[in-house]
């Protein structure tokens, strides 16, 4: 109760927000407001998964100790099938579920001493490097520094094992660093002059610098998203497109709904720590006008079609006039929880608004985004990978 009422008081004896036209000072001079708090556990739980039905002996989450990703398309999916696992008791704990908060504990405790997810493959930026660097970031650091978070919240861990733990998160961060600060895309390709930290990958790497600098208090870490966040937002197009992601062939939309979702995940972890990003904005270009190339595109999908065709590593999505949107994936539509609760009076979501009172008439596509709209309040997702955590109970206002 005690460890609860701790974290109730320091969420909400925080700062104001810091709002986004302030970015330039946030980006430079942000600090660290609430330690080990990266997403706090709602005072209401009634959007939360709150009991946990897994256990150790039937659900097992094993190390896996050494990253063996392709070189070609994809990622170690060893580390995927662990992290469904993971989830189990992760997100029960997100809930203030207290044995699994203590299985969360074991589970990463176990890891840590296995030196688990050791990346032995090139830092050669070549194909394993990128594949082997978002395995770690995506399935493993990102998701086990959330559900530590959580533990922390509502458990007491022993101070040795909480140096253990968090010395090996350093370690895994560090070694599967891929921010890309420093390059951009080169000729040959529709992102030519685009810095390649607005990508995806480097995206993941960001939120998991950014949890780091959370639990660590470590306001230099904390602050290196903020780069990646900027980029993604400056770099792209006047229609709301993603330079880097809309290239991909059949799953054009699929990267820049896995992009969003990073922008997503960054603003609410600055949101958590007294910083509003949401508003940032480089010469009428921010958040809105992404999601607005979205929802646009949801209408007249063919407004993809110019930039998609390059067919940049579509992966088993080879047609670009068809894309690869699941309809009920935390991935693909993860963000929309977080903007469409932040801003239910702005146009993009009045237009959803609209669409819906008419969705017999809609295209499948339309269809999609208009049901996970209506089911924010009703349904969550299953595994959280690009959201981190459960969107409905975490992403929402």
């Amino acid at each position: 109760m005690m460890k609860k009422l701790a974290v109730f008081l320091i969420f909400f004896l925080v700062p104001n927000l810091v709002f986004g036209s302030d970015f330039k000072k946030i980006k430079k001079k942000a600090t660290v407001n609430k330690q080990e708090i990266i997403f706090p556990i709602p005072k209401e739980l009634n959007k939360c998964i709150t009991i946990s039905y897994a256990n150790l002996d039937t659900n097992p989450v094993k190390p896996v100790l050494k990253v063996n990703a392709p070189s070609g398309y994809g990622l170690d999916n060893r580390f995927d099938y662990a992290l469904r696992r993971f989830d189990s008791f992760k997100r029960p704990c997100g809930g203030g579920n207290i044995e699994a908060c203590k299985n969360v504990k074991k589970i990463i405790l176990d890891w840590a001493k296995s030196d688990a997810a050791q990346r032995t493959g090139p830092s050669d930026n070549g194909g394993r490097h990128w594949n082997d660097t978002l395995t770690v970031n995506l399935w493993v650091a990102s998701p086990m520094m959330a559900g530590y978070s959580f533990a922390k919240q509502v458990i007491d861990i022993p101070k040795d094992e909480d140096k253990i733990i968090k010395d090996w998160f350093q370690k895994i961060v560090k070694k599967n660093k891929h921010l890309m600060h420093d390059s951009t895309y080169k000729d040959g390709t529709q992102a030519k002059g685009v810095p390649k930290r607005a990508h995806n990958h480097a995206l993941s790497s960001a939120i998991s610098h950014m949890q780091l600098g959370v639990l660590l208090a470590d306001d230099k870490f904390f602050r290196k998203a903020f780069k990646n966040y900027e980029a993604a937002i400056k770099y792209q197009r006047k229609d709301g497109s993603m330079p880097i992601e809309t290239r991909r062939g059949g799953r054009a939309m699929f990267y820049q709904g896995r992009a969003m979702n990073a922008l997503s995940v960054i603003a609410i972890i600055a949101e958590n720590q007294g910083y509003n990003i949401w508003d940032y904005q480089y010469k009428n270009k921010n958040f809105h006008n992404i999601v607005k190339f979205f929802i646009d595109f949801t209408e007249k999908n063919e407004i993809v079609f110019r930039y998609a065709k390059e067919m940049k590593a579509p992966g088993p999505a080879k047609n670009y006039k068809i894309q690869d949107l699941n309809g009920r994936s935390g991935s693909n539509w993860g963000w929309l929880y977080a903007y469409a609760t932040r801003f239910p009076n702005h146009e993009n979501i009045k237009r959803l608004e609209k669409w819906s009172l008419n969705y017999k008439n809609l295209n499948s596509y339309q269809k999609k985004i208009v049901s996970n709209y209506k089911n924010i309040s009703k349904i969550g997702f299953g595994v959280s990978s690009w959201t981190v955590v459960e969107p409905r109970c975490h992403f929402t206002k």
